[in-house]
């Protein structure tokens, strides 16, 4: 067991984090993934595109020896299974209220904790790969000039990320259309090029 006031010594001096990283087989670089880029069974009804998986997504991260970190799906926690809500209201709607909201946060808290233990071990944070456009707590737009919103998810993740000081680009994974989807894959593979 390592005392504290150590560990925190070997995960900050460089050298001492490759002498780290030397003691098994691990590329010590992951990236964050929204539940159904890895589980297509967690998509709503009629949202599928792949049989199971994402499969040029988890391809590219064998490719380039990338670990994965499992975001949970911010639908299934908050509304069930079957997305349960009033009648007349849309996921978005009913992610974007106090409990919803809450619901996100919480989960975000979850995610963020997981990823910190990662990179105190080491590990180099990559990215975080979101959903498509219409995606009501996945969605990735993170720019000024989209006309539509990121997901109710995402933006408390963005948020609780800029709150632990944490820097990471997020991309969205647009498998809703072939050929936004090389585009996207096409920059991730350049983010892991360059890693």
């Amino acid at each position: 067991m390592i005392y504290e006031p150590v560990k925190q010594i070997w995960t900050k001096v460089p050298l001492l984090k490759k002498l780290q990283k030397k003691q098994d087989n691990r590329a010590y670089r992951f990236v964050a993934v929204i539940d159904c880029i890895l589980n297509q069974n967690s998509r709503d009804r009629g949202a599928a595109k792949f049989p199971a998986f994402n499969r040029p997504v988890l391809e590219l991260c064998q490719k380039y020896n990338i670990g994965i970190l499992q975001m949970p799906c911010p639908e299934i926690a908050c509304l069930g299974f079957y997305r349960t809500r009033p009648a007349g209201t849309s996921i978005r709607e009913a992610l974007d209220t106090i409990k919803g909201r809450e619901h996100c946060s919480q989960l975000s808290m979850d995610v963020v904790d997981r990823a910190e233990a990662l990179c105190q071990q080491g590990a180099d944070f990559l990215a975080v790969l979101g959903g498509n456009p219409e995606s009501p707590g996945c969605a990735v737009h993170l720019t000024d000039n989209s006309a539509l919103p990121s997901g109710v998810f995402i933006k408390e993740l963005v948020r609780e990320l800029n709150k632990r000081h944490i820097s990471v680009p997020f991309l969205a994974i647009r498998d809703d259309d072939p050929q936004l989807l090389e585009q996207d894959l096409g920059q991730l593979e350049q983010i892991f090029a360059k890693a």
